[in-house]
């Protein structure tokens, strides 16, 4: 199979070009899941969370040890969050179909189980039941949390799950080993309310989430792996080393961006020459292109809507880019906050920097 760069969604190793991410997957597993910790991998648009997440899940899928549940609520609609008993049944089928792939008997007496699952407390009893039962390690994916982040009953969901969490490290209940959420932003932030008869407070369905520190973007030593690939597949000559360190002095290792300059070189610069071996000017000329007023892609999408809709970021980007301001790095500073988030800004030496100079 004639592998290609790839600008879209999830990459497959198979498939596409890939740098070797295996240094973050283990950093995830060691320090996160294997301690049983409960974590989400926010990240700006494109930034390698589906691939990190299919990683990660294929590691998990080779441990006899490890039994993995992904779900993602992308495109399921709104049917299932209108009541408790419609979301709690989907849920449960969801754990049923995972467990239906190693054991078709088991997945079956789960199955029987839907018809007893009205609310969230049959769930809580349901995911107590079946990680007791199963004697393994259970870990729990959801993926695109953002489209429900604001649905009561999810975060209702979060809540439970957060209490049993709580329960079980003090050796009163079962549960996930680890939960780990996948979306744009980090949902700690975000309040459940609690009713106590007319009393209502405001309390994080996830403040046991642990921040999510690792750098999924990727260093000229990694880029170097994608591009032994590469060379390695097609027989084309470079100085690896040389052009990894210029497609990162271009993109500070922006996953989507890593690749979308690779791309261009390998379907559109080279492919007018005679010559196919790279060199540092095709990364420039892959630069002049990505940059040129007419071009436009999803994430330049993405960046232009997230600007236009928050104009104190608007005018930040501005005070940055045109006026040349430096700007103290303050993480808990809301704009700067939002625009870490959105793949705008990062920390260098405690100043607010632009990513990467695409973006510039």
């Amino acid at each position: 199979m004639t592998k290609e760069f790839n600008d879209t969604g999830l990459c497959v190793p198979d498939k596409h070009y890939m740098v070797d991410t295996s240094k973050q997957i283990n950093e995830i597993f060691h320090n996160l899941i294997e301690r049983g910790k409960y974590f989400t991998i926010n990240r700006a648009r494109q930034f390698g969370k589906t691939t990190t997440i299919f990683l990660t899940a294929k590691l998990l899928n080779n441990r006899k040890d490890y039994f993995l549940i992904e779900t993602s609520f992308e495109g399921i609609g709104d049917e299932i969050f209108k009541n408790q008993k419609d979301f709690c049944r989907h849920i449960v089928e969801i754990i049923g179909e995972n467990i239906e792939l190693y054991d078709k008997y088991y997945a079956d007496e789960c199955f029987k189980q839907i018809e007893t699952i009205t609310d969230l407390k049959n769930l809580s009893g349901f995911i107590t039941k079946f990680n007791e039962t199963l004697n393994k390690k259970v870990v729990l994916i959801i993926d695109e949390v953002d489209k429900n982040s604001n649905n009561q009953l999810f975060l209702s969901f979060l809540g439970m799950l957060r209490d049993k969490y709580l329960l079980r490290n003090r050796g009163k209940d079962y549960t996930f080993h680890s939960v780990i959420l996948a979306g744009v932003h980090d949902i700690k932030t975000i309040k459940l309310k609690i009713r106590e008869g007319k009393e209502v407070k405001l309390n994080s369905p996830w403040n046991i989430a642990v921040d999510f520190e690792i750098d999924l973007s990727f260093d000229p030593g990694q880029i170097v792996t994608m591009l032994n690939d590469y060379t390695h597949n097609t027989g084309i000559k470079m100085n690896k080393v040389a052009i990894s360190e210029k497609l990162y002095y271009y993109t500070s290792g922006y996953p989507y961006l890593v690749s979308k300059l690779c791309k261009f070189i390998d379907e559109k610069i080279i492919t007018q020459r005679e010559n196919k071996n790279w060199t540092i000017h095709d990364v420039e000329n892959a630069f002049r292109l990505i940059t040129a007023p007419d071009y436009q892609t999803t994430l330049f999408d993405s960046l232009f809507k997230n600007l236009q809709g928050y104009k104190e970021l608007h005018e930040t980007v501005k005070s940055i880019v045109i006026r040349g301001e430096q700007l103290n790095y303050k993480a808990y500073d809301t704009v700067i906050n939002f625009g870490k988030i959105y793949g705008i800004f990062k920390n260098v030496n405690g100043i607010c920097k632009i990513h990467n100079r695409i973006f510039y």
